[in-house]
């Protein structure tokens, strides 16, 4: 059974949560992302914010020269363990109605911060069309 870990983005583009919306934007289009977890001066984890969340936020009329990313932000990250199923994964986010999820390792899974990767329904897309590095390699 495949695990989380074969298929999940392993380098995260981590960002300050005191990120401007412009300067956010910017970051996603750049980084060829579209979403990630919000850190403070110190490293911890204080939410996770996705291109859904620019999008709502424009249709706000925000000013984004004025907006800081925290006040888009999800605070509740959803995680899931590295070593869960992809089964697993790809249920709880039709359950959450969610494109990505934060993967921590099972022996600091109570611990967010020490993330793992990212998982994103674009990883489960490239999984089912045999474009995603994982077919064509072994387990990690």
């Amino acid at each position: 059974m495949s695990t989380v870990r074969s298929i999940m983005t392993r380098n995260i583009v981590k960002i300050d949560r005191d990120t401007m919306i412009c300067e956010l934007e910017g970051l996603f289009i750049s980084h060829k992302i579209s979403a990630a977890p919000l850190v403070d001066k110190e490293g911890h984890l204080t939410g996770f914010v996705t291109k859904s969340d620019i999008n709502r936020f424009h249709f706000t009329e925000g000013d984004p020269f004025y907006t800081r990313a925290w006040e888009i932000a999800s605070p509740n990250v959803v995680t899931i363990d590295a070593e869960a199923s992809i089964e697993e994964a790809a249920n709880l986010m039709v359950e959450k109605h969610m494109h990505h999820l934060l993967v921590v390792n099972s022996e600091t899974a109570d611990n967010p911060e020490t993330m793992a990767g990212l998982l994103s329904s674009f990883d489960f897309i490239k999984l089912a069309t045999g474009k995603h590095p994982a077919m064509n390699q072994g387990p990690y």
